[in-house]
């Protein structure tokens, strides 16, 4: 999230020095469009993040959570997750995971977070 943040912070203060020295608005239109694109990737982040933290919470309440043993790559964790925002949540995690290194797979309502090793790709399903 912190690169996403500095993205856009980066972009922004090139824009607003650019401005300050008069450039054309056309000029500026490239580094406005790139904070854009960073915001949404820090909201995208964001949002699967808070996402995962709920289902991990209500998880660990209900007793449903599972943990494999072990830290790293090869480590996972089961959770399940129900109710009528099941799609938008797993939507929210899977954007998480295909940008931080972890696979996602779906067994009916259970979903297996595994933390993939380096240069491994991420789930497909």
């Amino acid at each position: 999230m912190r690169n996403a943040l500095s993205g856009v912070s980066v972009n922004v203060e090139v824009v607003r020095g650019r401005s300050e020295r008069g450039a054309p608005a056309a000029d500026l239109t490239a580094f406005a469009e790139r904070a854009q694109l960073q915001v949404g990737v820090a909201t995208m982040l964001g949002d699967g993040l808070l996402a995962l933290i709920n289902s991990v919470l209500v998880g660990a309440a209900d007793g449903s959570l599972k943990s494999a043993s072990g830290n790293g790559a090869g480590s996972q964790m089961e959770l399940m997750i129900y109710g009528e925002q099941r799609d938008t949540i797993l939507a929210n995690i899977r954007r998480l995971a295909s940008l931080t290194g972890v696979g996602v797979e779906e067994r009916d309502q259970r979903v297996i977070l595994k933390v993939l090793p380096e240069g491994k790709s991420h789930s497909k399903e």
